[in-house]
């Protein structure tokens, strides 16, 4: 378990910050000593999920298509919190599960716009101030961003893209003292895997509040001989 203060005084960005694992993710922080901006794509909601957490916790709107999102969120970031030290690209799609035989192109163009354009987009927009702390960039990935699963094209292959987005990250900023790794947080009792599992029973899943505290853990051990490092959150699950 935590201490409560692990993170203390770390400012925090979290997209998809509303629900599942970006909302536990944002909590754990906050309740390490963290200053959160959570990101969520519905103004009410991103208020209401500022407002469940405290005052530690800031909201900042916008969809993942809209180009100018991560300087929305620099910004924020910029003007209450003073800059950035951790950014976890959380936000993404599953998209269609289908074979890759039968892609819908358009639906595919869609899934690799969201889950990689729009994360190199945010990443962009926040490096200058990631690279003045010093900080980390978190990019959620998935097993399936490691290997081939039938039915997952879409969002298989976007997740194998921010791998190796990851990698690059850390090979062109790792000598400036910015941390880049990809973690892959299992399979967490949320709506997304509700529908990859075609509505069968995530009951036995990992709960988003405890994939949450596992990455608030990780995030404060994180250093230096991370950089570049595809990762698992399981070694740092109660």
């Amino acid at each position: 378990m935590s201490d409560g203060a692990a993170l203390k005084g770390q400012r925090i960005a979290v997209t998809g910050a509303t629900r599942g694992l970006g909302y536990a993710m944002a909590e754990a922080f906050a309740h390490d000593g963290a200053r959160v901006l959570a990101h969520g794509r519905v103004p009410a909601k991103a208020a209401a999920v500022a407002a469940a957490i405290g005052p530690g916790c800031l909201g900042v709107v916008g969809d993942l298509a809209d180009p100018q999102l991560g300087a929305r969120i620099a910004q924020g970031a910029t003007r209450a919190m003073g800059g950035l030290d951790v950014l976890v690209l959380n936000a993404a799609v599953l998209g269609p599960m289908e074979a890759l035989a039968d892609t819908d192109f358009d639906a595919f163009r869609e899934v690799m716009t969201l889950n990689v354009d729009a994360q190199l987009r945010i990443f962009v927009a926040c490096l200058p101030l990631l690279l003045k702390s010093k900080g980390k960039v978190i990019w959620l990935s998935s097993g399936l961003g490691r290997f081939g699963a039938p039915r997952f094209g879409a969002y298989g292959a976007s997740k194998h893209a921010v791998e190796g987005l990851m990698k690059i990250a850390a090979a062109e900023h790792g000598d400036a003292g910015l941390v880049s790794v990809a973690v892959a947080p299992g399979m967490v009792q949320t709506e997304m895997l509700s529908f990859a599992l075609l509505g069968g029973d995530t009951s036995v899943h990992t709960p988003p509040g405890v994939a949450g505290r596992g990455f608030a853990k990780l995030v404060a051990a994180l250093g230096p001989e991370h950089n570049g490092e595809s990762l698992d959150i399981a070694p740092w699950l109660d």
